[in-house]
């Protein structure tokens, strides 16, 4: 038979189990890309949907409501006043110069994938110099296209292993959707300007072009980026910070990943937070099992006391309660 200091030591040993599987689903989890973040998936067909108000898997973005929300006052104005009047693939690539010409590349202060991330601000410190890379310049241009009507979305390609990818923006063209890179400053595709999943299904033949069809460069410098990439289109509220938002607290955004390596970036993602969650609720369930059996083994380790009786006693009390009643 096992002592009960042994059978006592087991039992700690399986309460302390779950939460050391926790820990390791959590170390886990914030290792995988998005950790803080909520990822769905979603076919290629899905990033085909046309213009005014559109959806990949769970995000949706409506072109309508952006074109009249009071948040994106600052940047409808100021397309007015640089490109007023010109439209889809003119309208992308004339605030792609303007940027250029407004503030260097370079590391933002912010990005709007951080929590208190302001739009607006963010929109006047660039156009006052601050530096930015392609985050942040296609952060500006999906938001001032949405500020005047025009669809528009941010698109990243994020690498599978490692650092580096690249962040473009496509808006719709009037039967399709046209990539554009804010930063290298021109209309992506291979024969001719496409949408990131066209680029996705033949990476090795991409050019930049200019939106009269001219080729500006050939090859594509970061075609590399486009290929080792997956597709993962952040939800507008992101960027906007307009309209509703698809994620919950605690998480910071929903991202939906296009393509086939959903194992990556949200099923492993689910399944560790899952999998850490019922970790923590079976360790708590054992640890009030074992409190509520040391408390029972307390009550039962010490003996009732029963009234001593006295000989003679009980008669004698009798005998006093007979005379006080005579």
């Amino acid at each position: 038979m096992h002592s009960p200091r042994l059978r006592q030591r087991g039992l700690l040993l399986c309460v302390f189990l779950p939460f050391g599987l926790a820990l390791s689903f959590f170390v886990v989890a914030k290792n995988l890309p998005y950790s803080s973040s909520l990822v769905a998936n979603a076919d290629t067909a899905a990033t085909e949907s046309d213009s005014n108000g559109f959806s990949i898997g769970p995000v949706r973005w409506e072109v309508a409501q952006f074109s009249k929300a009071p948040g994106l006052a600052p940047f409808r104005r100021y397309f007015f006043e640089t490109c007023g009047g010109q439209t889809r693939a003119q309208a992308a690539m004339c605030l792609t110069r303007a940027f250029a010409r407004a503030f260097p590349n370079g590391k933002p202060a912010h990005e709007f994938l951080e929590p208190y991330f302001d739009p607006a601000a963010d929109f006047r410190a660039h156009l006052s110099g601050q530096p930015g890379h392609c985050v942040s310049r296609s952060a500006m241009l999906a938001t001032t296209l949405l500020s005047v009507g025009i669809p528009a979305r941010v698109v990243s390609f994020v690498p599978r292993n490692g650092w580096g990818g690249h962040t473009l923006v496509e808006f719709w063209a009037g039967s399709d959707w046209v990539s554009v890179d804010p930063t290298e400053m021109g209309l992506v595709g291979s024969t001719q300007p496409g949408s990131a999943a066209a680029m996705k299904r033949m990476p090795g033949s991409l050019r930049l072009f200019n939106e009269d069809g001219s080729v500006r460069q050939d090859p594509y410098v970061l075609s590399e980026s486009i290929a080792h990439g997956e597709l993962v289109y952040p939800e507008p509220w992101l960027y906007t910070r307009t309209g509703p938002r698809i994620s919950f607290w605690p998480f910071r955004g929903e991202f939906v990943q296009v393509g086939i390596y959903g194992w990556r970036f949200s099923t492993s993602l689910f399944l560790c937070r899952v999998a850490f969650v019922v970790s923590v609720l079976a360790g708590g369930y054992l640890i009030i099992g074992l409190l509520y059996r040391r408390k029972k083994g307390m009550e039962t380790a010490v003996p009732r006391l029963s009234p001593t009786r006295v000989p003679g006693r009980g008669r004698e009390q009798r005998v006093r309660r007979r005379s006080v009643a005579s």
